[in-house]
């Protein structure tokens, strides 16, 4: 039994002895260094949003609202030119969302369509926003690219058949919520 105790006593001290040579011990005690903002990819610049905010503490909510929409056709401007990721046309598609720009939320769910063109997800928002939009024939046809998407166990897929049934005949679209 001694020395089993022995020999566990001396595991330790020789993992910790590597450690100690080996690693990076000063972690132990203070917290792990932030990741170098360089490497934070399309992370807004926690010093821009600082700026942003102080700028925007005494203004009105018009003023406001000017400042977020002039930010969100930026984007789209960049987007528009430059293409970008899935992660900035999302951003893109949920600012015009809370802006409850219908024909903005169509435009950025179009250029996600464009990345991900089988995401059932998207393809769902953007039948359900040209619906709204009253454009049948554009929800007809992201209806269409989302129907063999869907289990036809799911309980939506009756309703989508449905609806693309009725885009057929011609008969008024009752909306999904």
């Amino acid at each position: 039994m001694r020395s089993l105790l022995l020999m566990a006593f001396a595991v330790v001290l020789i993992g910790a002895g590597l450690y100690l040579s080996l690693g990076q011990p000063r972690l132990l005690f203070q917290p792990a260094p932030l990741m170098d903002r360089g490497m934070s990819g399309n992370a807004p610049d926690p010093d821009r949003i600082a700026a942003l905010s102080e700028q925007l503490s005494g203004a009105s909510d018009a003023d406001r609202q000017a400042a977020i929409e002039g930010m969100v056709a930026g984007l789209r401007q960049r987007l528009e030119q430059d293409g970008g990721s899935a992660e900035e046309w999302e951003r893109l598609a949920r600012s015009y969302a809370n802006l409850q720009d219908l024909e903005g939320l169509r435009f950025a769910l179009d250029g996600l369509l464009q990345l991900q063109p089988e995401d059932p997800r998207l393809l769902m928002l953007a039948a359900q926003a040209a619906a709204e939009a009253g454009d049948r024939a554009a929800a007809g046809v992201l209806f269409r690219r989302l129907l063999p998407l869907i289990d036809p166990d799911h309980p939506r897929y009756g309703e989508i058949r449905d609806l693309i049934e009725g885009f057929d005949t011609g008969e008024p679209a009752q909306g999904l919520e």
